[in-house]
């Protein structure tokens, strides 16, 4: 878990930093897949600076991540290494200071009855928002993609086809 202790914190600017495990920021697939072709990354190796300006009872929290993601190339369904980095900005209030008409993913309320704030979905996603798209492995580039295949061997076939194959062979040999 990466969490603030909001009461160590001084009025002002300061710097903290994390290394958090492969584990706390595991992510869930949301259909419990797992194993090789698993859409969600994995990342390890990760470094987190987060740097906090207090102002009151606002904390304006700056997070930058890096890591190492763990991905399947979408071409080649082999897996590759890949260093991936990101930010995000959010502020920390006091439910009653926030603009209850305005939705904004930037401004969060302080939690209730707590002195800490976790910080571990919102490292998580951001190094989920830096994982590219297209998720190609070093040299997968340049293979060539097979885009014709041969004929359909007899075992090919799916058996239940047979008989419009046959069908089919019987209504070219005769005349309509």
């Amino acid at each position: 878990m990466i969490s603030l202790d909001i009461r160590s914190l001084k009025e002002g600017f300061q710097i903290l930093e994390f290394s958090p495990t492969t584990e706390d920021l595991r992510v869930e697939n949301p259909d419990g897949a797992e194993g090789k072709g698993s859409a969600q990354p994995t990342f390890r190796e990760a470094y987190v600076e987060v740097q906090v300006t207090v102002d009151g009872e606002q904390f304006v929290v700056r997070v930058f991540a890096r890591a190492v993601a763990e991905l399947i190339c979408d071409r080649t369904l082999e897996p590759f290494d890949r260093a991936i980095r990101g930010k995000f900005t959010v502020c920390f209030m006091p439910e009653s200071m926030m603009d209850k008409d305005a939705e904004n993913d930037a401004v969060l309320p302080l939690p209730k009855d707590s002195n800490e704030i976790d910080l571990t979905d919102i490292v998580r996603d951001t190094l989920m928002l830096a994982v590219p798209v297209r998720k190609i492995a070093p040299g997968a580039e340049e293979l060539d993609l097979p885009t014709t295949f041969g004929e359909a061997s007899e075992e090919d076939i799916d058996p239940r086809w047979k008989g419009l194959e046959q069908l089919r062979s019987t209504s070219e040999e005769s005349p309509e």
